[in-house]
């Protein structure tokens, strides 16, 4: 049997790509897939296609001894030990940015759902309620924003944000005065502390990566920092925020309110559910369908490319992405 050749895909992916991967291999879809149904059929195939549904790790590919290649079809990395990939030789590619625009605008409207209550006046007037009054809300328009990491989602935040006349805000892992003087001709403020941009702020949105340094970065004493009139929107990963922490600080109105994209048990019922004050969706970031078509672009130019390399005899080297707190 050629395992080089079965691809065994296990998350939602565009359908360009997932037409030219049934021409040019045995393909094989299984989503949603277990855990254990992952781990009982992945020594059949060589190559993994995911996005952030399934786990790689150490006891996935001691039974994926055919893997050669892994495709994160997307931006994150926090599924994928990428050390013990590397450690077996085997070839990774992920697709970093392509989804960055899809994500701040997914941001921007989860701002104006929460400061405009759009979602409970939809909800209301399916049962005929017109209480305009109720409904009183703010404008994004000369808010000051705080953006949790300035990677590439963070860039396309403050790139819409200016078009709101927003004053924008920025905490990062590598501090430097140098890099808030660069920052600063941009008319960004970096701070050095977060809960100091907290104290700033109307509105904080979460786009750093998952890391052990951002693992509950967001807890009760930054979120004692905001005002009360304020809104925080995690568009990063679930553990960056202590969902606990601010399930307690929505049910004493500590803040306006919270929405996000990412939780620490997805598919899993949550507390910040039954909160009013709570808007939730279903790590839909990178679902747009320009997104979509840019990261199955990238990984027909990369497989293309991988067998261009193998037909001449060349060695294709693995590409690891490493996933920093910019």
């Amino acid at each position: 049997m050629d395992y080089n050749q079965k691809i065994l895909i296990v998350d939602p992916i565009h359908q360009k790509l997932l037409s030219y991967l049934k021409k040019n291999y045995d393909v094989t879809v299984k989503h949603p897939v277990s855990r254990e149904e992952l781990l009982n059929s992945i020594a059949d195939y060589g190559m993994l296609i995911l996005r952030s549904g399934a786990k790689v790790d150490k006891a996935l590919l001691d039974k994926g001894k055919a893997l050669h290649t892994i495709i994160r079809a997307g931006t994150g990395t926090d599924n994928i030990d990428l050390a013990a990939v590397s450690d077996r030789g085997i070839g990774f590619y992920n697709t970093p940015s392509t989804n960055s625009r899809a994500v701040a605008e997914l941001s921007f409207g989860m701002m104006h759902c929460l400061y405009r209550h759009i979602t409970r006046a939809s909800n209301e007037i399916r049962n005929n309620i017109w209480d305009k009054k109720s409904l009183l809300g703010f404008e994004l328009s000369h808010k000051k924003i705080g953006l949790v990491g300035f990677g590439s989602i963070a860039k396309e935040i403050a790139d819409i944000a200016r078009g709101y006349h927003m004053d924008i805000h920025c905490t990062v892992s590598n501090y430097t005065p140098a890099r808030a003087s660069q920052l600063h001709e941009r008319n960004i403020t970096l701070h050095a502390d977060i809960k100091a941009m907290f104290k700033a702020c109307d509105i904080v949105v979460v786009c750093c990566p998952y890391t052990e340094a951002t693992h509950g970065l967001i807890n009760a004493q930054a979120l004692a920092c905001l005002n009360p009139h304020a809104i925080l929107v995690n568009v990063a990963r679930g553990g960056v925020i202590n969902e606990a922490d601010l399930y307690d600080a929505l049910k004493e109105k500590q803040i306006w309110g919270a929405a996000s994209d990412v939780f620490v048990n997805e598919r899993q019922p949550s507390p910040l559910f039954d909160m009013n004050n709570f808007i939730g969706t279903p790590h839909i970031g990178a679902m747009s369908h320009e997104s979509q078509q840019k990261i199955a672009d990238l990984i027909i130019q990369y497989l293309q490319k991988q067998s261009h390399n193998s037909s001449t005899g060349e060695r294709v080297t693995p590409r690891l992405s490493t996933t920093t707190y910019p």
